[in-house]
């Protein structure tokens, strides 16, 4: 797979997985409860819309007009104060007066529901709404058997005769339940009692009432429809639920009268500013969703409030209220309801909703407030919009292929830095928009899928381009320079290697048993195939343990381990990769088809020059010092010790997961240093009783050799009678012949290589 087609793949892959959460309810859920949410808190409260005012219902004018300020006494107040209270508004000139009020039963004073009913027959403009009830019905052949099938029937409660009698209208104002999600959203037209409108749509209805003769006279001109029949409906001012449903029915069947109604407002000059808003708020209205969702203005009373009290207090001498207090209601659509300022008044009135402005006390938004709200949205337009889901879905696909071409291609650093621009660059458009538009961008999925899922994986693909390149080099310079040493060119080292890179490492070093006889015996042809799969089986145990084969010369095989410091993982992993050969070349040999291979092996632990060879153009990377010509001499010490496997102290410092034995101290061929030797036999935890024991007697043993006694002669003559193939045991037998117990040395020199 090409470049090219690896970062391809990667984006597709995180686009698709973006998409697949966004329509997953999971992903809504989230972008619901803190995308949403987010955007509020960063484009903060707007200024409410002037045509929208409320009247609270609240303990400051409970303490003011002398009643209760704790339950049960505080709620309901008596109605004639209501009364009084939509006198005074409708002597102000409020165009439309909403009572989020309950009038389901009579009132503890009878005359006082009578001066309620009058003061709202002589309104004219008043609208009160009303509770829903909900009841389930089990679609089930009888009450022993229920069924899983239920029916929801919702109805709504009936207000007191005389106030419905009154009322220009009557609707009702439920919320969406989708904790915990806070109320986010509004029902403009409830599905479940047949597409009845809800309080803010009746609301505008009435407000925008000026202008339907516009409004008719247009549908006239655009659309032939039964004028006579919708006529009757106008004509009825108390059933504008009708008028509403009559219009909307129109608009959802004739979906072309939007545009054109809009178009003629574009090029129309008879209508002023004010009565084309209003048209545009009915036709969007009409001709738009069910449901909504919420544009808050801000926190609890951000829509202009004034205490219920001050339209009740008359300024001395009964004279009329102040004009600045008459000059704001005068026009405008007033909502009057239960409104909180603190948490305890909540625990009161219960009237309160969980939003995404409720803050750290705990205070929320009252239900009188969001039905304003929702009735300012409509009025302005403005309503939180959603952005479409196919256009959600083209947008996370695109940014997830576009991530996923842009960060394999940078480094680590980079990769952070453009991480940050591009998530604060998104957030930003995604605030811009909110701010400007309503307009709500997924948010969560692009900063917490998509941009991670982007880093993720290009750090992931770059892993695995770097390993695939790094074999490909390998398998490169072994076709053509055999002799070279490219580990750590794949590594951590610099790759250019312009300098010599002095790091730490383990070799290893290993030899056939033999070799030389065997060559001679077989067909070239045949050699050469038996030398090849042999060389798998050792480069396989080599890699599958982050080593690296650097040379093949002959039989022979130099792997490396590099860091940059002192690494016990290291260690370990070729301490592995030594057991691995041991195992794996154990299966090999015992292939009936081809000659045994006996493999001595060497490992060591120092200190490594990795250098630049050549002039010119014509240059080799070798890995030089020490360390790769003592790992040579280690392993052709086994010839002598009649071992397999030897690794030096340094190798096995610290490590206690295998099991080793001791072989002494020995001043190889060639070298002033001696080294420690240990037979690498097995794992603790796989190792037998057998092999423990062996190293058991062989300590004591060299100790005893170490301390020139003499029973060390017998001891090893017991360990051979125990274990009679056993090298290292007959190597010091003789040893110990060839000299007293007072002249054993320490160190054991090999002279021969």
């Amino acid at each position: 797979m090409t470049k090219y087609a690896r970062q391809a793949f990667l984006g597709i892959t995180i686009g698709l997985l973006g998409m697949t959460f966004y329509l997953s309810p999971q992903g809504w859920y989230l972008e619901e409860k803190y995308g949403l949410d987010w955007l509020f808190q960063l484009r903060g409260a707007l200024p409410a819309p002037d045509d929208v005012m409320i009247i609270t219902i609240d303990s400051q004018s409970a303490n003011k007009l002398g009643l209760a300020l704790a339950p049960p006494d505080f709620w309901p107040w008596p109605r004639n104060l209501h009364a009084q209270l939509i006198d005074r508004l409708h002597q102000s000139g409020a165009r439309v007066i909403v009572l989020d009020l309950i009038f389901r039963k009579a009132g503890a004073t009878p005359e006082h529901d009578l001066q309620l009913a009058q003061a709202i027959k002589n309104a004219g403009n008043v609208i009160v709404v009303e509770r829903l009830f909900t009841k389930e019905y089990d679609l089930a052949d009888s009450p022993d058997n229920p069924s899983g099938f239920k029916l929801i029937e919702e109805k709504s409660i009936p207000l007191l005769k005389e106030i419905s009698a009154a009322v220009l209208a009557h609707a009702p104002f439920p919320l969406p339940d989708k904790f915990p999600i806070p109320i986010n959203a509004y029902w403009a037209f409830k599905p479940g009692i047949g597409d009845s409108p809800t309080i803010p749509t009746v609301v505008l209805h009435a407000y925008a009432h000026e202008v339907y003769d516009h409004l008719i006279a247009l549908l006239r001109k655009i659309h032939p429809f039964n004028t006579a029949h919708f006529q009757q409906y106008q004509d009825q001012t108390n059933d504008l639920e009708s008028a509403i449903l009559f219009l909307r029915q129109l608009f959802i069947n004739h979906p072309e009268i939007k545009p054109k109604i809009m178009s003629e407002l574009r090029h129309n000059t008879t209508f002023n500013t004010r009565q084309k808003q209003l048209i545009q708020a009915l036709v969007n209205l009409y001709a738009g969703q069910e449901a909504y969702y919420l544009n808050f203005y801000g926190p609890p009373r951000t829509i202009q409030t004034i205490p219920y009290y001050q339209f009740l207090q008359p300024v001395a001498k009964e004279k009329k209220q102040p004009d600045a207090l008459l000059d704001q209601v005068r026009g405008k659509a007033v909502f009057v309801g239960l409104s909180q300022l603190t948490h305890a008044e909540y625990e009161i009135t219960r009237d309160a909703y969980d939003t995404v402005f409720t803050d750290s006390k705990g205070v929320k938004i009252s239900g009188v407030e969001i039905a304003a709200t929702a009735f300012a949205n409509l009025l302005e337009n403005r309503p939180v919009r959603p952005f479409p889901d196919a256009g959600s879905l083209v947008l996370i696909f695109a940014m997830g292929l576009t991530l996923g071409f842009v960060f394999p291609v940078l480094s680590n650093q980079a990769l952070s830095a453009a991480s940050i621009i591009t998530a604060v660059a998104y957030t930003a458009i995604a605030w811009l928009m909110f701010k400007q538009a309503g307009i709500w961008l997924p948010l969560i999925i692009p900063l917490f899928i998509i941009i991670p899922g982007a880093i993720f994986g290009s750090v992931l693909l770059n892993y695995f381009t770097a390993r695939q390149e790094r074999d490909q080099l390998l398998e490169l310079f072994g076709q053509f320079t055999p002799d070279r040493v490219v580990g750590d060119l794949t590594r951590n080292i610099d790759a250019s290697l312009s300098k010599d890179q002095l790091v730490f490492g383990a070799c290893m070093f290993t030899d056939i048993q033999g070799y030389t006889t065997l060559a001679e015996k077989m067909d070239v042809r045949e050699l050469r195939r038996l030398i090849d799969d042999y060389f798998q089986v050792l480069s396989r145990s080599v890699r599958q343990n982050n080593g690296v084969v650097s040379e093949k010369i002959g039989d022979a095989m130099l792997a490396i381990w590099e860091t940059t410091s002192v690494s016990k993982t290291l260690r370990e992993e070729a301490c592995e990769a030594g057991l691995a050969i041991v195992n794996n070349l154990d299966s090999f040999n015992r292939e009936s088809n081809h000659p045994a291979l006996p493999t001595r092996i060497g490992i060591h632990f120092g200190k490594l020059l990795v250098s630049k060879l050549g002039a010119m153009d014509n240059y080799i990377y070798r890995v030089i010092g020490d360390l790769v010509n003592t790992t040579s001499r280690i392993e052709n010490a086994n010839k002598f010790l009649g071992t397999h496997l030897l690794v030096t102290g340094e190798v096995i410092a610290g490590i206690d997961r295998f099991l080793t034995r001791p072989l002494g101290s020995f001043q190889l061929a060639g070298r002033l240093k001696p080294v420690c030797l240990f037979e690498l036999i097995d794992y603790q935890q796989t190792a037998s009783d057998k092999q423990r024991l062996l190293c058991a007697l062989f300590s004591n043993a060299l100790d005893a050799y170490s301390q020139q006694h003499e029973n060390a002669v017998r001891q090893w003559t017991e360990i051979l009678e125990l274990f009679p193939d056993d090298g290292a045991t007959k190597f010091y037998l003789r040893l110990c012949a060839q000299s007293s117990p007072d002249q054993w040395e320490p160190v054991i020199k090999f002279t021969k290589k």
